[in-house]
Order: C-alpha cells, then sequence, then structure tokens
C-alpha cells in the first residue's frame, strides 16, 4: 500500500467521524420522539409529529456542516498530494536515469485545475454533495416512516446505520478515486516537464483488478493524448492503477505483483495481467458461490415533509486560487 493510499485511509477516517457524530446525534433524538407510544390522534402522536419537525429542521443544518467537513478534508488532502505526487516521480526518474533533470515548481494554477476538473462527467465536490443530499433524503424517509408509525427505536437505529454506512463508503470510496486521478494527473505534469512524450499504463497485480484496468495493463500511449478515464487513470471507481515514463532503454526489469496468497513477489517487467493471472492465480482458483440477491423491502414509502436542505454553491475559482463554500468549524473532540 502506497503512502497516498495510506494518507487517504486517513482523510476518509477523519471525515468517518463526522458521520458518526451526526449518526449518533440523530439517533439520540429520534430515541426521545419514538418514547411516546400512542396512534394518530392520540396526544402521544401529536407529540411525535411536532418533535419530527424540529428534528428534520435541525438535521437539514447539520448535513451542510457534513458536506462542509467533507468537501474542505478531500480538498485539502488533494491539494497536499499533489506537489508530492509531481516532486516524487521526478525523483524516481532521476533515480532511475542517473540524470539530474532540470525542472520547475508545479503552479498552484495546476494544482487548481487538477481537483477542479470534471473528469468524469463531476467535480468531485458536486459528488460529495450528491452523496450527502442522497443521505440526507434517505434518513428524512426514515425518520418520518418511524414517527407516523410508531417503529420501535431498535428498528429505526438499525436502518438509519444502513443508510450512513453505505453513505460513509460512498464517500471513501470517492476518496480513494480522485486520490488515483489527481496522482496520476501530477505524474502526468512530470512527464511534460522532463519532455518524457510517452507513458505505460500499469495495473495493479492482484485479483481484485478490474476487467478494465486487466486489458489496460501494459499499453503505452503518448503524454499529449491522455486523459483520465480512457487510458490514464482513474479508469473507474476505486481504480489503483499508475503509470511509468515510458523509454526506449533503461526501464525497470522486474515490477511488483502479489501472489494467491497476496503476498507480494517480484515478477518480470514484461509480465502483463493475463500472463500473471494464468501463472500466479488461475491454478488455485475455487469456484465461488453467486451472491444472493437480498429480498425487496416491504415497506410502503411514506409522504416526506417537504424539509429539503438548500442547495450549495460552490463558487468558481478566482484569482488563480481554489474557492469553495465556507468551512464550518469543528468541535475540539
Amino acid at each position: 500500500m502506497d503512502n497516498y493510499t495510506l494518507a487517504a485511509f486517513d482523510t476518509a477516517r477523519t471525515i468517518q467521524r463526522s458521520y458518526n457524530t451526526l449518526e449518533t446525534y440523530i439517533k439520540t433524538e429520534m430515541a426521545k420522539i419514538l418514547r411516546h407510544i400512542g396512534d394518530e390522534g392520540s396526544l402521544a402522536y401529536e407529540y411525535r409529529m411536532k418533535r419530527l419537525n424540529a428534528l428534520l429542521i435541525n438535521t437539514e443544518q447539520k448535513f451542510k456542516e457534513l458536506y462542509g467537513i467533507n468537501l474542505g478534508d478531500t480538498t485539502a488532502f488533494l491539494k497536499s498530494i499533489i506537489p508530492e505526487a509531481y516532486y516524487h516521480t521526478i525523483f524516481d526518474i532521476a533515480q532511475g536515469t542517473g540524470v539530474q533533470p532540470e525542472f520547475s515548481a508545479v503552479p498552484t494554477r495546476l494544482i487548481n485545475k487538477i481537483i477542479n476538473e470534471d473528469w468524469s462527467g463531476e467535480n468531485y465536490s458536486k459528488r460529495i454533495w450528491d452523496n450527502t443530499e442522497e443521505l440526507a433524503k434517505e434518513v428524512r424517509q426514515v425518520l418520518t416512516e418511524a414517527a407516523v408509525n410508531g417503529e420501535s427505536i431498535y428498528k429505526t437505529s438499525k436502518r438509519l446505520s444502513e443508510k450512513f454506512d453505505q453513505s460513509a463508503y460512498n464517500s471513501r470510496r470517492l476518496i480513494r478515486t480522485e486520490t488515483t486521478y489527481a496522482t496520476n494527473q501530477a505524474e502526468l505534469l512530470s512527464y511534460e516537464e522532463l519532455d518524457i512524450d510517452k507513458y505505460e499504463f500499469v495495473a495493479t497485480l492482484d485479483t481484485r483488478t478490474s476487467s478494465i484496468c486487466q486489458k489496460m495493463d501494459g499499453k503505452v500511449f503518448y503524454t499529449k493524448d491522455a486523459q483520465a478515464g480512457k487510458n490514464l487513470p482513474a479508469m473507474h471507481p476505486n481504480c489503483r492503477s499508475t503509470t511509468i515514463p515510458k523509454f526506449k532503454d533503461g526501464n525497470p526489469t522486474f515490477r511488483t505483483a502479489r501472489d494467491k496468497d497476496g503476498k507480494r513477489i517480484t515478477v518480470p517487467a514484461s509480465m502483463k495481467y493475463p500472463e500473471w493471472y494464468d501463472k500466479h492465480i488461475k491454478p488455485y482458483e475455487k469456484a465461488k458461490k453467486p451472491r444472493t440477491q437480498p429480498a425487496p423491502s416491504k415497506n410502503k414509502p411514506v409522504e416526506v415533509p417537504a424539509v429539503t436542505p438548500a442547495e450549495v454553491q460552490v463558487s468558481k475559482a478566482q484569482s488563480g486560487d481554489y474557492i469553495d463554500t465556507p468551512i464550518p468549524k469543528r468541535r475540539k473532540q
């Protein structure tokens, strides 16, 4: 696991704590509401609905804060790893060739361009907002159904956990994917800076590698034609592929891979994914049981009160600096 992946995990853990804090708050407040048992028309029912509306209004602001924390941490992380990946690639090339290259510092405007690029159809800040907005919508649905039906605290808590777990997973996946994208863009900048006109696509040699990256492994492309999602990682969510500069001579003779047990091994640099798979994995494959699909939910949806988080506008970059929405201050742990 490389340093960028580890750093991405650290950022994801920080954001996870924000998810946990909001989830705990909502569960605690909802437990207070559901203690009042009574059918429609009773005082208990009226009390539940009044407290529900108040909770939905409070959580509206808290979901905006969650978005702000997620966006702020992700932006700061991406802006920190781009220069690191750029200089690290130049260092590796210098080590491999034995020649100290001349190069300039990575301009701030290029860092901003990378993190603002809609490389996969949407900017990462929009994806973060979409994920947060979807979670807010689903949580309002769960809370409303629970209050209307007088649902048990246990059942409501379980449903809330499922929604938060899925959204937190989406957040972690986004960070990992954007890390791959950003570091490969930084490496591409270093190739351009050193007048390297070709690069080789390098897939991770293990059983988790996607069929997309398996097919791309070992292919060579011109630097000027590089395009994320087509011939440059990230190729898909959770992509772990990378690139290496393509020289006429002096390329490495070995590359790392993993065997059937996940242990790191060394294989010839010329070995591509199909060869590695046939030699180190295929002979040991076992039949896998097909996954069973979960049964569809029988619960009928309940109409949710119109309490929807207002759209958060992310301003465009000005004067070469990345500008985003104000990030709320965190409380000290």
